[in-house]
């Protein structure tokens, strides 16, 4: 039976993600004066709505993201608040530049969030100097460290860092020292004797250690947007080598980022945090694909429609988009059929 938590932890991933998107579009619009009939947090019933101007403003059953109804794409509830192509608020009546502005804002600002999530877990997450890896037959296999091992103190000096680590154990060659560690919460005492290593010429553990030490404000927004830019690079090469043939499509669908985050909710809010930027990435590059129905989609159609000098016929976009649906739908199918797959369903 799915968890209250593992529930809440779906919602606080996946909403804001979807809600930020939504948020770029609506931002975007206002600037540039398209109209906007409805802009929603959340889908379903209605639970809160007040009209400022030519807006609603609502607030839905299922609090998962939101959507954005714009004047001149979009149908609103009420039919009297339909305008004409030629109207100033409608979407097709502005130009060019505006209108991808205003598709492209809602993929952007996922990247944003994304850089804005990597930048709070990098700003917020302290690891301490932490044992990752035993080597075998290695001083620290003979002593009894374990993987996830904290070192606290080396030979009755306290430990900040790996650094600090490395220069006291090349100091002690041979001989025996005591270590102070936290394992499962518990503090601990291991007694140790560094061995040389010839290739490197001084003494080691034989351990290998990760630790992350707080960032500042302006490192961490620098480590946010270079995370971002890793995760999209690398998500973007495996795109090409899924498409070349060079690797196995594999992606996930709903199934798939609902076990994801179960599995990140069991590690911590941090880890939750840092599933919610990559999220943010994946979801802001799939919406570039050139799909019909997508951001990249419609980006496309915009472009063709510059370089013909006219937009299509209202059949032909029709035509596109319903094939840009199709498209989409199998993608999902195989997406799920993945999933079952991993869960080894089928």
């Amino acid at each position: 039976m799915v968890s209250l938590n593992l529930f809440l932890a779906f919602i606080i991933v996946l909403g804001p993600t979807i809600f930020f998107h939504e948020l770029g579009h609506f931002l975007m619009a206002k600037a540039v004066g398209v109209g906007v009939h409805e802009f929603s947090l959340g889908f379903g019933p209605v639970l809160w709505k007040r009209r400022r101007g030519d807006t609603v403003y609502s607030v839905r059953g299922l609090p998962l993201g939101g959507f954005v109804k714009l004047a001149g794409m979009d149908m609103p509830e009420d039919e009297a608040d339909m305008i004409a192509d030629d109207d100033e608020k409608s979407f097709n009546n502005k130009t060019l530049w505006q209108r991808l502005a205003v598709i492209a804002a809602g993929p952007i600002m996922n990247l944003i969030l994304a850089t804005v999530l990597f930048a709070l877990y990098m700003g917020l997450v302290v690891i301490p100097p932490t044992v990752q890896v035993i080597e075998p037959q290695s001083p620290a296999a003979a002593a009894g460290l374990l993987p996830g091992d904290v070192i606290t103190e080396v030979a009755g000096q306290e430990i900040q860092s790996i650094q600090e680590i490395n220069r006291i154990v090349s100091t002690c060659e041979e001989q025996k020292i005591v270590i102070n560690i936290v394992r499962a919460g518990q503090r601990m005492e291991l007694s140790i004797i560094p061995k040389l290593d010839p290739e490197i010429g001084r003494a080691r553990l034989g351990i290998g250690m990760v630790e992350k030490p707080r960032e500042s404000v302006g490192q961490a927004l620098l480590s946010g947007l270079e995370r971002t830019y890793v995760v999209s690079r690398d998500i973007i090469l495996a795109i090409i080598r899924m498409v070349t043939g060079r690797i196995e499509p594999d992606i996930a669908g709903p199934i798939g980022i609902f076990q994801l985050v179960g599995e990140s909710a069991s590690r911590g809010f941090f880890f939750v945090l840092f599933i919610a930027a990559v999220l943010s990435v994946n979801l802001g590059l799939f919406n570039f694909l050139p799909i019909p129905v997508l951001d990249g989609g419609w980006l496309i159609l915009l472009i063709w429609e510059a370089i013909r000098g006219r937009p299509l016929e209202p059949e032909q976009r029709g035509i596109v988009q319903f094939i840009g649906l199709a498209f989409l739908l199998l993608l999902m199918l195989f997406a799920t059929y993945k999933d079952l797959l991993r869960l080894d369903i089928l």
